[in-house]
């Protein structure tokens, strides 16, 4: 009988009586706990730094590793045997993003909008200094960049950046500022300055703008949208590339527009159940 491939501390076997799929879950759990100890602006890990961070056993995390580097999910890099993110890993990040659930729930409301106004709707998380698209849509007639599924948009420059920034917790925001900081060197008072600005501008109308803050021409609005009863966040913006959209339009009519797209997504998604994760 044909098996089924899994990550069992660097032994590919088939997941057949309980005892075994167990085990395989398990040693999958631990091979994604793995891949997420890298983050966006490290240097290689060695299997020491990577046992530090995840907490597993240095012998666990060599076997693993080792898989993992087999698999083409990791890549060595040095005389030290030092790993660094490998090639694979952006197809199964793309696979995990096109099958959240919340974009089941999300996708037809953010077209809707996104019909309704001429304009793109964008869902999306934070990562280090950038945005990740979990969800894209866009009417036919939007001039925009036609951004998918995975692309990266700047956190501090972006108006879905700064909404979600705004709703994160002090102590995560805070982490997120400082590598903003870093990322922006002599450029860092004026970046944290708008981001503060953003700041005080959600608290007052509920939602964030940049007006060509991003790329020339390039107007939006940003709001935060809550899931799992406040303890996910994510952010959702609605832009475009059209010269006759005045920023007063974008005020008045876009950014409220937005607010209630983002209730809704929270309220369908909690209303059905289901978590960012799972059904």
């Amino acid at each position: 009988m044909a098996g089924t491939l899994t990550i069992d501390d660097g032994v590919a076997g088939s997941a057949g009586a309980d005892g075994q799929e167990e085990k395989g879950v398990s040693s999958l759990r631990r091979g994604l706990d793995i891949l997420r100890a890298f983050r966006a602006i490290d240097a290689p890990l060695s299997n020491k730094e990577i046992s530090e961070r995840t907490g597993l056993p240095k012998a666990t995390v060599a076997r693993l590793t080792y898989t993992l580097t087999r698999m083409g999910y990791l890549r060595q890099a040095g005389p030290s045997g030092q790993y660094h993110l490998g090639d694979k890993v952006s197809v199964l990040g793309h696979a995990l993003l096109r099958n959240l659930p919340v974009r089941a729930v999300a996708q037809p409301l953010m077209q809707t909008l996104a019909d309704a106004h001429d304009t793109s709707v964008a869902l999306g998380s934070g990562h280090g200094t950038q945005m990740i698209y979990l969800s894209y849509c866009s009417s036919p007639q939007t001039v925009t960049m036609r951004l998918r599924v995975g692309a990266l948009v700047p956190m501090a420059l972006s108006a879905m950046g700064r909404a979600w920034l705004w709703a994160l917790p002090p102590e995560r925001r805070d982490g997120h500022l400082r590598l903003i900081e870093t990322e922006a060197g002599r450029q860092a008072p004026q970046v944290l300055t708008r981001i503060e600005e953003s700041f005080r501008q959600i608290e007052r109308d509920g939602f964030a703008v940049s007006f060509g803050d991003w790329r020339p021409q390039i107007y939006a609005v940003g709001a935060p949208v809550w899931l799992d009863h406040g303890q996910t966040v994510l952010a959702l913006n609605c832009g475009a590339r059209r010269p006759d959209l005045s920023e007063e339009f974008f005020r008045r009519t876009l950014g409220p527009a937005l607010l209630s797209l983002a209730s809704d997504i929270s309220g369908a998604t909690d209303l059905l159940g289901h978590t960012f994760w799972s059904e």
